[in-house]
């Protein structure tokens, strides 16, 4: 009787030990996890993007990573996760970031992301419309996205005064080099051929729009021969003989 009681005590006590280790394991492989909710894989993302754009010249940069919903069960992966940018995806003005768990039992999920790309421009103080000329107090600076303009645009005043408009510009708008012209496509300029010594013009017409300092081609309208100009003023271009 004693001895049976000493077995059933001894199995008793390795049972135990035996579950109690598994308990220990497991807490122990838990607690390796890299536990990731929401507002972890928002930060993952930002991060990674942040970490791979630059601003532009005399601007900033802003990224925002889109919420995710808070609800969402938080995940766990036994080795830092990988962290790269979806297929397809670019560092454009929006993006996504796929996290990816690459262990047995892994799971990947994915997180938009928002880029700005703020600068100073010159933009309209007020609506300017088709033909007008461009005066400095038709000017001013705004911050503006770069990413929502698809054209380039102007950090000085000095290139715009003197412009004409081409098309309807609201106030605030950046304006692009599509916007205006100081030599017009098609309209009549004076080629200007100039050394130290000798300055002889003649009449032209512009095969393309320009802005002061600019390089444009021009059509002598005497002779028929195009030639490369630089614009120096309003429907005006010169050659340095």
């Amino acid at each position: 009787m004693i001895v049976r009681k000493s077995l059933l005590i001894s199995s008793i006590f390795a049972i135990t030990t035996l579950f109690t280790g598994l308990s220990a394991n497991h807490a122990q492989a838990q607690g390796n996890d890299v536990r990731l909710d929401y507002k972890a894989l928002q930060t993952l993302a930002h991060d990674f993007v942040r970490s791979r754009v630059s601003a532009p010249e005399n601007g900033r940069i802003d990224v925002v990573a889109n919420n995710l919903d808070p609800r969402m069960t938080p995940k766990r992966c036994s080795a830092a996760p990988d962290v790269g940018l979806a297929s397809n995806a670019r560092l454009d003005g929006y993006t996504t970031v796929e996290i990816k768990c690459a262990t047995a039992n892994g799971w990947r999920t994915y997180v938009p992301v928002r880029i700005y790309r703020y600068k100073n421009v010159v933009t309209a103080s007020g609506p300017m419309t088709p033909g007008q000329m461009i005066s400095e107090s038709d000017l001013t600076f705004a911050e503006v996205d770069l990413n929502q303009i698809r054209s380039n645009v102007y950090t000085e005043k000095e290139l715009l005064v003197g412009a004409r408009v081409k098309k309807r510009i609201g106030a605030g708008q950046a304006i692009r080099a599509t916007d205006t012209c100081l030599v017009c496509e098609d309209q009549t300029v004076t080629i200007v051929a100039q050394n130290k010594a000798l300055r002889i013009t003649a009449d032209g017409k512009a095969l393309a729009d320009g802005l002061k300092g600019e390089s444009v081609v021009v059509k002598n309208a005497r002779s028929g021969k195009s030639i490369e100009a630089v614009v120096t003023g309003l429907n005006e271009v010169t050659v340095n003989l």
